[in-house]
């Protein structure tokens, strides 16, 4: 009789033992990891550390890696870093010569690198590393987990946010006879339609699906610096061409890619819509909020808190 309870004890532990094993399986697979994709240089070191801060605070178990893409970072913040968990530093491919040189982009004497024509370099290199990724630009804070948001990008191939402007407004010269001109007659008229509206360039999660349509042919753009400049001839005058963000504007729009909108806006996840907000206003931002697109705002969330 002893041997027959022996043998049920020993059965029993081996059957927990193995739902429990089937569990964490099953936990593992429901897990979707985040990759993070950013770029900046030694100026922009600052919001940087904040955003890579934000998400170590808010996403911490979910994360993956993130990709720090060097515009001309210091050694030293390089090596700085590289102490930091789960974030590597890449080199920027050098596609031209120029790409990461400061070029003035307004009247006022703004400047930025290489009229961000190194944006989709740094995204296809994100994309060959990464199954998929959520691009970045480094004055952003992440208030909350964004596990919804890369679930939807999972799921549904990428998020896009649209901007309130044309891309007939802020379109030069250069971009209509060498880029525009190769689509059909057609599509030309509708992507120079006052509807057809413009995306936030510096906040993207893409995947691998939208490779060769979308991201490839924004990147084989970036060895002539011409078509990310702003040379004073979009309709709205020098100061109005948007680098990057039209190119990838037409692109997204030729595709017939949805956009969502900012603020409060439903994710598709499982076949649900989970209500998702991202703000650029400060004054927007609740407790609510899952991404704010800080820019240079270092007094939200900026060096002197507990990033």
């Amino acid at each position: 009789m002893r041997k027959f309870i022996h043998l049920f004890v020993f059965l029993a532990v081996l059957l927990l033992s193995a739902a429990q094993v089937f569990a964490n399986q099953n936990a593992v697979s429901e897990k979707v990891f985040h990759y993070y994709s950013t770029a900046a240089d030694e100026r922009h070191f600052t919001i940087l550390m904040q955003l890579i801060g934000s998400i170590h605070k808010n996403d911490f178990e979910h994360l993956d890696e993130i990709a720090v893409f060097d515009l001309g970072l210091t050694q030293e913040q390089k090596d700085e870093l590289l102490t930091i968990e789960k974030t590597k530093v890449y080199p920027i491919e050098q596609v031209h010569q120029d790409i990461c040189k400061y070029v003035q982009t307004d009247a006022t004497g703004r400047s930025v690198r290489g009229s961000f024509a190194w944006k989709p370099v740094v995204m296809k290199a994100s994309l060959e590393m990464f199954p998929y990724f959520l691009y970045l630009d480094s004055g952003t804070l992440l208030l909350r987990s964004p596990d919804t948001l890369f679930k939807h990008i999972q799921e549904t191939g990428y998020y896009l946010m649209q901007i309130p402007f044309p891309i007939e407004e802020r379109i030069t010269k250069p971009v209509v006879e060498k880029v525009l001109s190769k689509f059909s007659k057609d599509k030309q008229e509708a992507l120079l339609d006052p509807k057809s509206l413009m995306i936030d360039a510096g906040f993207q999660g893409v995947s691998k699906g939208l490779y060769e349509n979308y991201i490839l042919p924004v990147y084989q753009l970036a060895s002539d610096l011409t078509l990310f400049a702003d040379d004073g001839s979009a309709k709205l005058g020098f100061g109005a061409a948007r680098h990057d963000q039209t190119l990838f504007s037409i692109f997204a729009n030729a595709e017939k890619l949805t956009f969502n909108n900012q603020g409060w806006t439903d994710l598709t996840v499982d076949g649900k819509a989970c209500p998702f907000h991202i703000h650029w206003d400060r004054h927007e931002v609740t407790d609510k909020t899952t991404i704010y697109r800080s820019r240079g705002d270092c007094h939200f969330g900026g060096d002197k808190t507990a990033y």
